[in-house]
C-alpha cells in the first residue's frame, strides 16, 4: 500500500491505522516483499491522530504456538496476558556453558529494541492466537531512519563477548553460503527435523525471518576457533543455555542449539 491518509485513516506499507476504532495494525507476515515502513508520511498521519491511548495490534500470518520474538518502531506497553517481553542483555560462559540471560521488561517495550517474547499457550484462549496487543502511551512516532541499526549487544561482567540480537522491519532470507550464515541463530516457531519450536537454532541456507522480528547472531573476534582464521573454521558454542527471569522467579527457555 502507498503511503497515504484519507477520512481520519492512515495507510503504509506494512500496516494501517482506523480511526474509528483508534488501532494501529502492523503485519508482521512471512512474505518476500513484507516490510513496514514508518516514513514521513506515515508517522504524519498517525501523529495528527493523537498518539496517547493508541492500540496496536501485531498481525501475524501463522499462529503463535511457541515463544518468539519481536521489535517495535516505537515504544509501548504489553496490554495482552497471552505475552511478556523479556530483554536480554546478560550473556556468560559459566564454567565452560554458555549461558543468555533475559529479564522481564514488566510490559514495556522501547523504540527499536528487539525482545524475546514468551508466549503462555498453557492458556486455552492464548492457543493459536495470531494477534498481538499494545498500547500507546505518551510522545509522538518518529520516523525510522533507513540505516537505523536495530542491535541489542549482550553484555557481561567482562564486558562484551560479541553476541548481537538484531530486529528487522523487513522480510529477511539467508542462502545458502552467505557470508556470516554461520554465525547465525534463528528462533523456530514449530517442531521440525529435530528442532524444538521455541528454540534457538544455527540456520542454515534458506532460513527467513518475517518484519518486527529478531535474530542472534555472533560479531565479535576470538571465540572458540580453530588454527585457521578462515570463516568455515569458525567455531561457535554447540549449546547456549536460556533462562528467562521474572522478579525473583526464573522460567527456563531451552538451549540455542545449533543444528544441520
Amino acid at each position: 500500500a502507498s503511503s497515504a491518509a484519507w477520512a481520519g485513516n492512515c495507510y503504509f506499507t506494512g500496516g494501517h491505522y482506523e480511526s474509528a476504532t483508534h488501532t494501529l495494525y502492523l503485519e508482521s507476515y512471512t512474505d518476500t516483499l513484507a516490510e513496514v515502513v514508518f516514513d514521513q508520511s506515515a508517522v504524519n498521519c498517525l501523529n495528527q491522530n493523537n498518539p496517547s491511548g493508541m492500540k496496536v495490534v501485531i498481525l501475524r500470518d501463522t499462529p503463535l504456538k511457541s515463544n518468539s520474538t519481536l521489535v517495535l518502531p516505537f515504544a509501548a506497553t504489553v496490554d495482552d496476558d497471552c505475552i511478556a517481553l523479556y530483554d536480554v542483555y546478560d550473556f556468560n560462559n559459566r564454567s565452560g556453558t554458555w549461558e543468555a540471560v533475559g529479564y522481564n521488561t514488566m510490559g514495556g517495550a522501547s523504540m527499536n529494541q528487539p525482545y524475546i517474547m514468551a508466549v503462555f499457550t498453557d492458556k486455552a484462549k492464548c492457543q493459536d492466537r495470531r494477534e498481538i496487543h499494545f498500547l500507546v502511551n505518551t510522545g509522538n512516532f518518529a520516523v525510522t531512519p533507513q540505516d537505523q541499526q536495530l542491535q541489542k549487544w549482550m553484555g557481561n561482567n567482562t564486558g562484551n563477548p560479541g553476541f548481537t540480537l538484531w530486529g528487522t522491519y523487513k522480510y529477511k532470507k539467508w542462502e545458502s553460503g552467505a557470508s556470516g550464515i554461520n554465525k547465525v541463530y534463528g528462533y523456530a516457531a514449530k517442531d521440525m527435523g529435530g528442532v524444538s519450536g521455541g528454540q534457538f537454532v544455527k540456520i542454515g541456507g534458506g532460513a527467513y525471518l518475517p518484519p518486527l522480528r529478531a535474530y542472534l547472531e555472533y560479531r565479535g573476534d576470538g571465540l572458540a576457533k580453530k588454527s585457521s582464521d578462515s570463516e568455515e573454521n569458525f567455531e561457535l558454542p554447540e549449546t547456549i543455555e536460556v533462562r528467562l527471569i521474572d522478579g525473583d522467579s526464573t522460567m527456563s527457555l531451552g538451549k540455542l542449539k545449533p543444528g544441520t
